[in-house]
């Protein structure tokens, strides 16, 4: 298997496994106990589309609209799969100018991380399961611990600390979820460490953004995405003022999920047009 096809590979192969074992549990019913979210008052907290409570467990899909729009993810993370493919080709075992663009299997986590970003979404939307929370976390946690690794590997030439750090991080964060912690704090701490070693990046270099026209569109574009998205996440909450749970039209499905698809995608072609470490004049 070479570098190139690799990136193929683990698209389609986590999109078999992720989508097959899904639709398993959609056929037999999700087992386990409900999540928090079904039974807080007044309202359920459950992003605002509407369920039977009494079907939880049985077979079927309690939140479509929530669930199925996360289907993008396929698509997003096929794009960062056809350009990691094309920079091989393009570089070859040497020469790339970052990590994103090389042979490295980090990149083919970048893959996984933008396609379960959406896929793992799916499973607690489906199934309202303690569970499949924890699990939708997990999916949080793999690309938000991504940020902050990848960040620090762009300036910090070490493999071994990437994935020990991102491994150490993403389990600890997906234990402090289990034990409800709330997931926003988690989010928050995540993304406010990834910010904070952008920065550093910018002011050791004195060059925002890498100081290019395209990187720094590419950066501003990832983050008003996301900005976007946080803002429909919250406007769609139950009973915010976008909230309509009978509605095929759910804000939570329709916009936070793709905005923030778009926003991985985006920071993916920032990395690929930026330049790492050996470039940018930062050693250690």
């Amino acid at each position: 298997m070479t570098p190139e096809r690799r990136a193929f590979i683990v698209w389609l192969t986590a999109s078999v496994v992720i989508l097959g074992a899904f639709l398993f549990f959609v056929a037999i019913g999700f087992p386990g106990a409900k999540d928090s979210c079904v039974d807080s008052k007044p309202d359920n907290t459950c992003f605002c589309e509407k369920f039977v409570e009494a079907e939880i467990g049985t077979p079927g899909v309690r939140q479509p609209v929530n669930t199925w729009l996360n289907l993008y993810a396929l698509g997003t993370s096929f794009i960062v799969a056809a350009f990691v493919y094309m920079s091989r080709k393009e570089y070859g075992s040497s020469g790339a100018p970052n990590v994103i663009s090389s042979t490295s299997l980090i990149a083919d986590l970048y893959i996984f991380a933008v396609l379960f970003l959406g896929l793992g979404s799916m499973w607690f939307h489906a199934s309202l399961t303690k569970w499949g929370g924890i699990f939708d976390g997990l999916s949080m946690y793999i690309y938000a611990s991504y940020l902050v690794f990848y960040s620090i590997r762009r300036f910090w030439d070490s493999d071994a600390f990437f994935w020990i750090g991102y491994g150490v991080t993403v389990v600890v964060f997906t234990v402090l979820h289990a034990i409800e912690v709330p997931s926003v704090i988690l989010i928050i701490l995540l993304v406010a460490a990834y910010v904070a070693i952008e920065v550093y990046t910018w002011i050791r270099t004195k060059k925002w953004a890498q100081g290019k026209l395209l990187t720094r569109f590419l950066w501003i574009a990832a983050v008003v995405s996301i900005l976007l998205a946080t803002l429909f996440w919250a406007l769609s909450q139950t009973g915010a003022p976008m909230c309509d749970p009978t509605s095929k039209f759910q804000p939570h499905g329709w916009l936070w999920h793709p905005l923030a698809g778009l926003m991985a995608v985006l920071l993916y072609f920032y990395w690929r047009h930026a330049e790492d470490r050996s470039q940018f004049g930062i050693e250690t």
